[in-house]
């Protein structure tokens, strides 16, 4: 089938057209299968549709000939017909999926750039990463499903992900894209075409001046371009076409439909088509480009002759224009030219049309091999052919009626053509389809056609050349008179094994005389022997009895020698009828075997098979690959190496049956047109005869090549520079994609081991989960640190496999060192350093292992603090090389706690060592206590600086009894806080506190009193009434006598608090006391000597995030307070 498609062309530039590249003949058949019009209409509305250079557009004609009715009857039908093969296809209606898309991407999204109007070219966001974690979806379930150790060794990652040197690469089937794929691995694996497609850049075109159509015939030969590239030098063993499909779609009829079954000889026409134009538009642009830039430069030339009043000659400027190019790559590659002539029977009158073809059609209702289809479309044919009486053909103008319907000349006149084509210029690559589809006018409906078709490995075109006019004319009469021949043989052998003895019955001459000598010599005495001798149809009609055959012996003798004569007469005739048949035949297949036309040789490059019916159905391809001298299949994504014979067995069509067994011989025999068939007859051809809704395989496209055009298979050795920097980023891509599934095998080996070690620790209890929850804590404190450490182990995580092809884990182990090191590295502050910045700077709060060194912690509990620290990190990034790490950590982490928990179960002295587990969980929960001194200590200094000593008191309490208790263990008083500097704003707040209590308490309200009158916050003090003086003195018997009785047991500056306190309140005896405090005075001065009887205990929650520069701003408070 065809389509051509009407180009609109921009107004800056030259009208583009879509012009039809099939001869006359064919045009006019496929439109009578699309309209049902006789062959008269057709014409004229050809006719009418000519531009003056005779170009028309095959959209134009059926535009014409189908009026509106007619149309929408057909669109409906197809529109069921896509509905029925889309159900069958998926178990749904398309209208249900219209709007999901399968596979969408940003790079197939991107539109042109509104900056400069110009092409992407090659880069990093185009294609690469398009559908990436689609790509290896499939290949990840490789590592999602676990191997046993022979399959492993037998089956690598990298055999499912990259390809073999040397070896081609298949195209994923992204939903009914077969027929995609079948076409462009044979135009890629085509040298010569790979090559024009590489050739095309786009780079620094200005497309402001095109239409939309035109920038995405632009897009799609670029996103071919890069397809190609991929094909050629990636790594990968399946390339997914998404992107360059996406691009499709916005071209041509693909811009509104579904991705269906379609026709791979209608898509190879759509898509070389593009390219054509695209080149076309590429090379106007660019010539364009150079003559503006040409008559700026001739613009600047005469105005500088100009001003030396010098004039310049015309005939310099006429030399300086440019002349266009209209050398086109496809059409230098595909375009073959043809000579139709005609000759009228009526009036002799000739006439003779060239023409342009770049596929040839062959009717398979009327060719049995590919010369008689290519004989069938060139040769000599008789054409009835309705003519207007009265209306020449070249003023044929098409006229609207009343309801504007087309109206052409109803009055014909029938004319009879003997008409014959010969090449005049060969194509180099030509495409031949296998026109196996019929379509019922009645049923309106379509059946492929199955019966098998030869084709060859080689085969010579000379005989259809124009310039072996006269030997072929010669040779064709020559054929004429044998083929009249062995009509007339064929028909003497059929009369023999056909016989006929009545009008309705025939039988073998030959068998019924071997039947009757068989009768005579035969003992019939047993009429049951008899009986079961019937050596024609109707015996039980003839009366025989055994008395008839009593006969003397002689007479017996003499008819049997009489049959023996005419049988052996019989026989010499049918061997003589069929020596001559088969030295006709040979005659005939071999008409053409001479040297002087076997020039032009082509051989076979590519055979398209389809498998299905005419709705549905699966295409792969068959392709020659010269330098490794061997057939390649390509069945989207399967590619595989196969044979010749394979390749005719599939492709011929029939049985498939008969294929594997009776075509033997034929597939070994039929490499050359100049082996005689072995398919001559109808006899053999109903071997293969099967129903029509079998899906048996059968050529539908071929693609030949001319043999002696060596520059078609000239590999493409240098590539341009951006197409490079495009495989190098693929590479990048590829190797990070491989390692990423690489990285998931280990991290599933690893998460089988860490389940093991988990469950032997949760059985046994061996690790208190409260310590989970503090190292979770200090995970979120140091997560930079950590990730930092882990992220510098990356590199080091490279992946192989062993000898039996399981994979190494030692390089992830080696990575986790790496990561303990480094942070060990990082952290190596002395106590000596640490101490020489107290308390001003405590950088014991920055990281663990800086707490770890002041306080002289072995390595190897370090080690376990990193592990610990790793294991119960979260990350944001979901980089699996963390989660390798991670894992491996708490691996490492569990094997400590199940060799601590084997040490002491093993250990029978009296006096039972620490474990080192026991170490670090003790060291763990110091430096939890230390962060919590720190962190109260923080909210403590806030709340004094507020001046809210009620509530700075208590952290301050609290702080100064959990650092006490941590230094005073081991006498390590780098265990906990600064303790001096601790106390010491303790003892700040607690005086603080008292003197704004005395001063609340020994003010009055008197006007004449203007001193002293503001408390320690600048806030003008007011005289207390009745309850607000009991609050006073209840809030400092039940909060500060507690916080301040706990002085009497620290150091000497605490004590010496105390008794400072105490004598404060001793001072203001002599004043004058309010009225309404005087009782409360003294009862809180008996408290405030009385010794503490009960332990005072506080409940506080304290924030330990960001504590580093909370501390740094509360030592800054400190010192202006």
């Amino acid at each position: 089938m065809t389509l051509d498609t009407s180009t609109q062309a921009s107004k800056s530039s030259p009208q583009q057209i879509n012009v039809v590249k099939k001869s006359r003949n064919e045009v006019i058949r496929t439109i009578q299968e699309i309209t049902k019009v006789d062959e008269a209409t057709i014409n004229q509305a050809i006719e009418a549709c000519q531009d003056s250079e005779g170009r028309y557009s095959m959209d134009t004609v059926l535009n014409i000939l189908m009026d509106e009715k007619f149309s929408n009857e057909q669109k409906n039908r197809d529109s069921k017909s896509e509905n029925e093969r889309y159900t069958r296809q998926y178990g749904q209606s398309p209208s249900s999926n219209e709007d999901s898309t399968k596979f969408v991407s940003p790079s197939s999204k991107r539109a042109f750039s509104n900056t400069n109007d110009r092409i992407n070219s090659f880069g990093p966001i185009n294609n690469i990463d398009e559908d990436d974690d689609d790509d290896y979806d499939q290949i990840s379930n490789y590592t999602s499903t676990r191997l046993t150790s022979d399959q492993t060794k037998s089956k690598s990652l990298e055999s499912e992900i990259l390809r073999e040197d040397n070896k081609p690469c298949g195209l994923r089937n992204v939903g009914n894209t077969c027929w995609f794929n079948s076409i462009i691995q044979s135009l890629f694996h085509l040298p010569g075409f790979r090559h024009i497609i590489l050739s095309f850049k786009s780079d620094d075109i200005d497309l402001a001046r095109l239409d939309d159509k035109q920038k995405n015939m632009l897009l799609f030969v670029a996103e071919l371009r890069k397809l190609f590239a991929l094909m050629l030098r990636s790594k990968r063993k399946i390339i997914n076409p998404n992107p360059t499909l996406k691009c499709l779609k916005n071209c041509s009829k693909y811009d509104s439909e579904l991705f269906n079954q379609e026709d791979v000889s209608e898509f190879m026409t759509i898509l070389v088509n593009i390219i054509e134009e695209s080149f076309e538009i590429w090379n106007n642009l660019k010539l364009d480009q150079q003559e503006e830039k040409k008559q700026a430069e001739e613009e600047n030339l005469v105005s500088k002759l100009n001003e030396n009043l010098n004039l310049i000659d015309d005939e310099q400027l006429k030399k300086a224009n440019l002349k266009k190019s209209k050398n086109n790559p496809i059409v230098n590659l595909l375009d073959g030219e043809i000579i139709v002539m005609r000759k009228s029977l009526e009036d002799n009158k000739d006439s003779a049309i060239t023409d342009i073809f770049r596929e040839v059609n062959i009717q398979m209702l009327n060719s049995r091999n590919l010369h008689a289809g290519l004989e069938l479309e060139w040769g000599e044919t008789l054409i009835d052919k309705q003519i207007p009486i009265q209306t020449p053909l070249n003023s044929l103008v098409p006229q609207l009626d009343s309801d504007n319907k087309l109206s052409l000349e109803t009055s014909v006149n029938l004319t009879h053509f003997q008409q014959e084509s010969w090449v005049k210029t060969l194509p180099r690559v030509l495409f031949i389809c296998l026109n196996r589809y019929k379509f019922s006018h009645t049923t309106l409906s379509s059946s492929k056609i199955l019966e098998p078709f030869e084709f060859y490995e080689h085969i010579y075109l000379d005989r259809y050349l124009d310039i072996n006019r006269k030997i072929v004319k010669q040779k064709r009469k020559e054929l004429k008179v044998l083929k009249d021949e062995l009509k007339n043989l064929e028909d003497k052998l059929n009369s023999i094994k056909e016989y006929k003895y009545n009008n309705d019955n025939s039988f073998a001459l030959d068998e019924a005389l071997k039947c009757v000598i068989n009768f005579i010599k035969t003992d019939y005495s047993n009429d049951e022997v008899f009986e079961n001798i019937k050596p024609v149809n109707n015996i039980n009609n003839v009366n025989i009895s055994n008395m008839h055959h009593k006969n003397d012996f002689d007479q017996i003798k003499m008819v049997e020698n009489c049959l023996n004569n005419w049988l052996n007469r019989t026989q010499r005739k049918i061997n003589e009828l069929n020596e001559c048949i088969n030295k006709i035949k040979n005659k005939i297949d071999t008409a053409f075997d001479e040297e002087s036309l076997k020039k032009y040789r082509y051989n076979i490059h590519s055979v398209c098979i389809h498998e299905g019916t005419s709705t549905s159905g699966h295409f792969w391809t068959y392709i020659w690959n010269p330098k490794q001298q061997k057939w390649f299949k390509y069945n989207d994504t399967e590619v595989s190496e196969t044979t010749w014979d394979d390749v005719y067995a599939n492709s011929i069509g029939g049985s498939s049956q008969t294929n594997s067994n009776q075509l033997n011989d034929l597939n070994h025999s039929k490499t050359s047109d100049s082996t005689p068939s072995k398919l001559s007859n109808e006899n053999d051809l109903n071997k293969f005869k099967i129903k029509s809704n079998d899906r048996i395989p059968s050529a539908y496209f071929l693609i030949y090549t001319k043999a002696d055009d060596s520059s078609l298979h000239e590999e493409t050795n240098e590539l341009s520079q951006d197409i490079q920097e495009f495989l190098k980023y693929d590479l990048a891509s590829i190797q990070t994609k491989m390692n990423k599934l690489k990285y998931k095998k280990i991290l599933e080996d690893s998460n089988e081991i860490l389940k093991k070690t988990n469950d032997l620790v949760n059985q046994n209890k061996l690790f208190n989960e409260g310590n989970n929850q503090t190292c979770m804590e200090h995970a979120k404190a140091f997560h930079d640190s950590t990730l930092e450490a882990l992220s510098a182990s990356y590199d080091k995580i490279t992946v192989s496999t062993n000898a039996t092809g399981i994979y190494d884990h030692t390089a992830a182990e080696e990575a986790l060192k790496f990561a303990v090191e480094y942070e060990l590295k990082k952290y190596t502050q002395t106590k000596e350093k640490i101490e020489e910045k107290l308390p001003e700077v405590d950088l014991r709060i920055n990281h663990i292992l800086i707490y770890a060194n002041a306080n002289f912690i072995s390595n190897e509990i370090k080690q376990i603090a990193l592990l610990d620290l790793f294991r119960m990190q979260i990350f944001q990034d979901n980089d699996i090389r963390l989660k390798i790490l991670q894992t491996l950590a708490q691996i490492k982490f569990n094997e400590y706690v199940l060799k601590s928990s084997t040490k002491a179960t093993s250990t029978t002295t009296s006096a039972p060592t620490i474990s080192i587990m026991k170490h670090y969980e003790n060291f763990l929960n110091d430096y939890r206590d230390y962060r919590s001194i720190i962190a109260a200590f923080i909210n403590a200094v806030n709340f004094m600086d507020s001046n809210r000593f009620e509530d700075a008191t208590p952290f301050f309490c609290v702080a100064c009894e959990y650092n006490e208790r941590i230094i005073s263990s081991l006498h390590l008083k780098m265990k906990g806080m600064h303790h001096e500097y601790l106390l010491a704003n303790r003892r700040k707040c607690l005086k603080l506190w008292n003197l704004s209590t005395i001063r609340k308490f020994t003010f009055k309200n008197l006007r004449s009193i203007e001193t002293n009158s503001f408390d320690q916050s600048g806030a003008q003090l007011q005289q207390l009434n009745q309850q607000e003086l009991n609050s006073l003195i209840e809030t400092m018997i039940n909060k500060f006598l507690p916080c301040f009785f706990r002085l009497l047991n620290s150091t000497n500056e605490d004590k010496a608090m105390v008794e400072e306190i105490r004598q404060d309140w001793l001072n203001i005896l002599d004043s004058n006391l309010p009225d309404l405090g005087i009782q409360l005075f003294h009862d809180y001065m008996g408290k405030l000597f009385e010794e503490p009887t009960t332990n005072h205990y506080h409940s506080l929650n304290v924030n330990k995030t960001n504590l580093m520069s909370r501390y740094q701003e509360v030592v800054e408070i400190v010192k202006r307070i």
